[in-house]
């Protein structure tokens, strides 16, 4: 992973005011609710349920009624839309309100576990312009916390993770979240290189500090960043991962970068997706 280059605080980030859920009635769609209950508590927002009516296909959330009561939570909607394909549906209601995250399972691997994308999910990254919480299939139920504490940001030295911060500066702010920065070097990086490394990610620590956020950085060494990482979040209860879409292909390990679509297989946290211009 490379080294990253300025603050990238420029712009501005909406801030949730709505958790939007996608449901089709299936388990691993399912299991992007619980962090979206929490996530909406702490934000103290809507959480609203939704899916989408296919008679053909038969991939609707049914009993969705029947879901929201089970939910602990006060402020929860649910939405049955008649017809429409679910891409175009849910990119479609988070662009309707501005600052809505929507949170959903990315849940699909192949033969040799590796994680693809669906054509909803994949549609939803492409083409929305709001911030996205993903659920991957390495989540982890038992590691939730009663509140999430941590925004565990991973920079590889491109300007879309950088701009990652500008996101990341707005939840803390508005949550009180510890910002952790977190890079990694490879084994056969320049020693100078990585010590001007660890030298930049203190000094954005530095001025996140100066605006009174709580911040720390972690410098980690090894082949494999997305391993690294996961592993880093397995310590940190409490924590989201926080890294930025590529592009706008519909291909996973170029839409994502490589690094995220294999963190988001392995990662025990939910995973932020950010949006930078």
């Amino acid at each position: 992973m490379g080294v990253l280059r300025g603050r990238g605080m420029a712009g501005s980030f909406p801030f949730p005011t709505r958790v939007l859920v996608p449901l089709d009635g299936s388990p691993a769609a399912a299991r992007a609710l619980d962090p979206a209950v929490l996530i909406a508590r702490q934000l103290d927002c809507p959480l609203e349920l939704v899916t989408v009516y296919d008679p053909v296909r038969g991939e609707w959330a049914r009993d969705l009624d029947a879901v929201a009561e089970t939910v602990d939570y006060d402020r929860v909607e649910v939405a049955l839309v008649g017809s429409g394909w679910p891409g175009d549906v849910i990119v479609e209601m988070a662009a309707d309100q501005p600052g809505t995250l929507v949170c959903m399972a990315a849940q699909h691997q192949d033969h040799v576990d590796r994680l693809i994308l669906g054509s909803v999910s994949t549609h939803v990254i492409r083409r929305g312009n709001h911030p996205l919480l993903l659920v991957g299939p390495g989540y982890q139920p038992a590691l939730a916390p009663p509140r999430y504490r941590r925004l565990l940001v991973c920079l590889d030295g491109s300007p879309h993770a950088a701009g990652a911060l500008t996101a990341v500066e707005t939840w803390a702010r508005h949550t009180g979240m510890e910002i952790e920065l977190v890079h990694v070097a490879a084994p056969t990086d320049d020693p100078s290189a990585v010590d001007t490394t660890e030298q930049q990610l203190a000094r954005t620590v530095e001025a996140l500090a100066a605006g009174n956020l709580a911040a720390t950085h972690t410098l980690l060494t090894g082949t494999d960043p997305a391993e690294r990482i996961a592993h880093l979040l397995t310590s940190r209860p409490g924590a989201i991962a926080v890294t930025t879409s590529h592009g706008r292909t519909g291909l996973a390990h170029l839409l994502l970068g490589g690094v995220t679509v294999d963190l988001l297989t392995r990662s025990p946290a939910p995973l932020l997706l950010t949006r930078t211009t």
